[in-house]
């Protein structure tokens, strides 16, 4: 779905508010689990079989206007291209990318099932938000790269949405300054900042995005 210039710029509010929320939240939970849980659906470019080859194809499928970031999941590396929220999407866009010679397929990552332990429990309802307000942003992504790829937003309009999406990170850094959650944060930062810099191509967009599920998916709860 491509959206206007005007209706990201809404969402990247939104989306501020949601950290704003979150600054809020106290609630205790004596939870064994966190209740969060999605999926992510990411077009990968091959299989290479260990990190130095897969930053060699990480450069090709960059040059190509994949994200080009790479994630690693039961135990293999993967070169992606773009990610989406649902099946149907991920599966049209192999398709298409086939078509052209370009040999795809869908790795499908599910995150969720977070065990809480010792202290992790008196923060349950604070890491949820975490997550939820890092889903919305990487959704933000998601639609500005689209229109990007679509010449429905402006550069001054991307460069706005990708200020909201730094200032909801920020906000999530203001409140884990020392648990799970830190370092990627901070992390992520560094990767709005790289994406916002100079002209905004939506595979800087899409890399963003990615490395935010990255984190949804694999951050260690404790």
């Amino acid at each position: 779905m491509k959206l206007c210039a005007k209706h990201i710029i809404a969402a990247a509010g939104a989306a501020v508010v949601i950290v704003l929320i979150i600054l809020c939240m106290t609630v205790p939970s004596c939870a064994g689990k966190l209740g969060f849980e999605t999926t992510f659906y990411y077009v990968c470019y091959n299989s290479p079989p260990d990190a130095q080859s897969a930053s060699s194809i990480s450069t090709v499928v960059r040059s190509y206007g994949g994200a080009g970031y790479i994630i690693g999941y039961d135990g293999r590396y993967y070169v992606t291209v773009a990610c989406y929220y649902d099946n149907n999407d991920a599966q049209s866009v192999v398709a298409t990318l086939g078509k052209k010679g370009l040999g795809c397929s869908v790795v499908e990552v599910t995150a969720g099932d977070f065990e809480l332990r010792g202290s992790a429990k008196r923060n349950a309802e604070k890491y949820k938000g975490n997550l939820e307000t890092l889903l919305s942003l990487s959704r933000l992504c998601y639609d500005l790269a689209n229109s990007l790829d679509g010449y429905s937003v402006s550069q001054s309009s991307a460069k706005s949405v990708l200020g909201d999406v730094g200032s909801g990170l920020s906000g999530l850094a203001a409140i884990n300054t020392a648990n799970c959650f830190t370092e990627d944060i901070e992390r992520l930062k560094a990767e709005c900042s790289d994406a916002a810099a100079g002209y905004v191509f939506s595979y800087d967009v899409r890399r963003l995005q990615i490395a935010i599920t990255d984190c949804i998916t694999n951050v260690k709860i404790y």
